[in-house]
């Protein structure tokens, strides 16, 4: 497990790929609860969430109080390239699981 934490930490980039396993966290049991699709969609709000409390608490001064931040960070182009792909890595695995997940089941026939 150590090298694959090491594997993870050595690279940016690789920090974000290590969101679509922290993903499967998510998107496995509301899939199992309700739809895989469910659990994309849960996948991507909580990483967009995420990003956007990081700007907030980026910009936000010391003391401040958090209605001074509240507009920031909100859209994908305000935020860096490893931000974005934060989410968009996590987005695009849990979205080829729900889409195999639905096909697998033929609800994508009906």
């Amino acid at each position: 497990m150590r090298r694959l934490l090491a594997w993870f930490a050595a690279q940016r980039w690789r920090l974000s790929l290590s969101h679509c396993v922290e993903g499967l966290l998510i998107q496995i049991p509301l899939g199992l609860l309700f739809d895989f699709r469910v659990g994309a969609l849960a996948v991507v709000v909580w990483y967009w969430s995420r990003k956007k409390l990081e700007m907030e608490s980026a910009t936000k001064a010391p003391g401040a109080s958090d209605t001074t931040v509240w507009a920031v960070g909100w859209f994908p182009w305000q935020w860096d390239r490893y931000k974005v792909l934060d989410v968009v890595l996590p987005a695009l695995s849990s979205s080829a699981i729900a889409y195999v997940a639905v096909t697998y089941r033929g609800i994508a026939g009906r």
